[in-house]
């Protein structure tokens, strides 16, 4: 059994054909899937699909790429709250397992405004807001950080002092350094099919160095896709291709990854209770 922790059923790549994909994965051996939320309206369609698909579960959140359209709310108190509240109903549904898809991201994106000090604020704001629903809901986090790491490392260390989270660094690209303050910091490190390309060896280096217990599988779906599939749209099935690479990288039976990091999963989401 897998667990894909981390794959955006929710998005329009799937639209089409989201009954043959899921059954794909299945009969590959995925049997558990995390569908994480960018912003309010995908976060709903993350809880539509969960409702309705066995072995589905939601994510719910406000990614850091769209900041900026609520920069209205992040500036004004009575808003915010307003803000909090609508994540909040969101992310009390039944099958919503976390707060994500969180963080910060500091990459210049082509069709995206500059990361300047303004955004890095609102980001950083937009941050702490879904970081304190997380705590007050007992919920752990799926975070995103990109170009960003020594910046919400430094945020988390703080916020940690006075409250008790958990959660997961999606799709882990940081140093070894960042890695040992991830893992101090009590996260988990989730590792996709970016891991598997010939020019990455850097990052295989670095997931090795993740201890299993906090090691969880993903596949960013529809981004990321795994060799020898790149290129194309990813799916949940293509998450076999990045266990079985990652096991052959740790050199063990890929059996005995997906049991470790399914149970890794199943303990930080709380899967079992759903």
């Amino acid at each position: 059994m897998f667990i894909d922790s981390h794959c955006h059923l929710n998005f329009k790549a799937f639209k089409k054909d989201l009954d043959q994909v899921l059954k794909t994965a299945r009969d590959a051996g995925v049997s558990e899937i995390i569908i994480p939320g960018a912003k309010i309206d995908s976060s709903r369609k993350a809880i539509e699909i969960a409702d309705k698909y066995t072995g589905t579960y939601a994510a719910t959140g406000i990614h850091p790429h769209h900041a900026a359209e609520f920069g209205e709310y992040l500036n004004n108190n009575q808003k915010i709250a307003e803000l909090k509240e609508k994540l909040k109903d969101l992310a009390v549904r039944k099958k919503t397992v976390a707060i994500g898809e969180i963080g910060l991201d500091h990459y210049q994106y082509s069709n995206y405004p500059p990361i300047a000090q303004d955004l890095r604020q609102l980001q950083l704001k937009l941050f702490g807001l879904q970081l304190d629903l997380a705590v007050e809901l007992r919920k752990p986090v799926i975070l995103h950080c990109r170009q960003a790491h020594e910046v919400m490392l430094g945020f988390l260390e703080k916020f940690l002092i006075d409250n008790r989270l958990s959660g997961v660094f999606h799709c882990f690209d940081g140093t070894p350094a960042q890695l040992e303050k991830v893992l101090s910091l009590g996260f988990y490190a989730g590792f996709d099919g970016n891991i598997t390309y010939p020019d990455n060896f850097r990052l295989v280096e670095t997931m090795s160095k993740t201890p299993l217990e906090r090691l969880l599988l993903e596949t960013d779906s529809p981004f990321l896709t795994p060799e020898p599939f790149r290129g194309s749209r990813n799916t949940p099935a293509n998450l076999i291709h990045t266990a079985q690479f990652i096991a052959a990288s740790l050199k063990m039976p890929v059996e005995r990854l997906a049991r470790l990091t399914s149970a890794n999963a199943v303990q930080l989401f709380n899967l079992s209770m759903n």
